[in-house]
């Protein structure tokens, strides 16, 4: 496996290279994926091929390179590897030294976080309030940031009923809001509070409690209560 990993990081050079590790048939197998950063230091994992895999393995480990240095993780490593619940198996290159930085549960305080999207936006502020609620859904995909103007939702049905949540008419408290704010698919999801108060982090802005009304509630796209 490892000189699979090093001929994907070989053709990738000068760019960081990155895959995933998985287990199909009780064995691991390594699954090259596309980087789509546009820096040659960064890498953000093709969330297409991320759900082919997850078609076929189970997966056990985020995997890439850092390009002409050491295998220490980025504060946004960790970050991610945190909020993805997965392992990173970060090689340096060429050397190909491994390190395996295996996800820690953070807590933050619901109200008043700084937006960093992939660690502290709409998905981990909700995620994280419904767990102060005693509701546990899974931890996120490796969302691409501005996932609406590349035609991914990853709001879909499918991937709803995963966290055990099923679609209902109108909301009572702590039901997820999915909202559509003058894109072509949904970008944005919140909790309700009741009395026409939800919770959420919006981007560029502190996490916060908000009224629907007037601005919010003319985007609800779906409504989704806890069915455990």
């Amino acid at each position: 496996m490892i000189l699979e990993i090093k001929e994907h990081f070989d053709n990738y050079y000068p760019k960081e290279g990155c895959g995933i590790i998985g287990i199909v048939k009780g064995k691991k197998r390594w699954f090259a994926c596309e980087n789509l950063a546009k820096d040659d230091e960064e890498f953000i994992l093709s969330s297409k091929d991320y759900f082919e895999v997850k078609k076929r393995a189970d997966i056990i480990g985020i995997v890439h390179n850092h390009v002409d240095s050491d295998n220490t993780p980025s504060e946004h490593d960790i970050n991610c590897c945190n909020a993805l619940g997965i392992p990173y198996y970060i090689f340096s290159y060429p050397e190909m030294d491994l390190n395996i930085v295996e996800p820690k549960k953070c807590v933050f305080p619901l109200a008043g976080r700084e937006y960093k999207f992939g660690v502290a936006d709409c998905f981990e502020a909700m995620r994280d309030y419904l767990l102060s609620q005693n509701i546990e859904i899974p931890p996120r995909e490796p969302f691409e940031d501005n996932w609406w103007n590349n035609n991914l939702n990853y709001f879909v049905e499918e991937n709803i009923k995963k966290w055990n949540h099923k679609k209902v008419d109108s909301p009572k408290k702590n039901d997820v809001l999915i909202f559509q704010v003058q894109k072509d698919i949904p970008d944005h999801c919140g909790v309700y509070l009741g009395n026409d108060i939800f919770f959420h982090h919006a981007e560029n802005r502190l996490s916060c409690r908000e009224n629907l009304y007037p601005f919010w509630a003319k985007h609800i796209v779906g409504i989704y209560r806890y069915d455990a």
